[in-house]
């Protein structure tokens, strides 16, 4: 069995380019259990792909803690 595998789909404010898609990126794919994050700074979404369901404060506080407001 290769393991499960939950999408989830985060707003973030304040993404303007893709380096600052980077740093959410970055931070986020920090997080226990992430496998793998995709932030477009054009729509302000953050596709998150993890072994398990998200604490979702602890995105918020990990998107927070460089600079940017997650709204969703």
């Amino acid at each position: 069995m290769f393991g499960k595998k939950v999408k989830t789909e985060v707003k973030v404010e304040g993404m303007h380019c893709g380096h600052c898609a980077a740093k959410v990126e970055t931070a986020v794919k920090a997080l226990n259990g992430v496998k793998s994050v995709k932030a477009d700074p054009q729509s302000g979404s953050v596709e998150i792909v993890s072994a398990s369901p998200l604490d979702l404060a602890l995105v918020a506080q990990a998107v927070e803690s460089i600079g940017f407001k997650m709204v969703q």
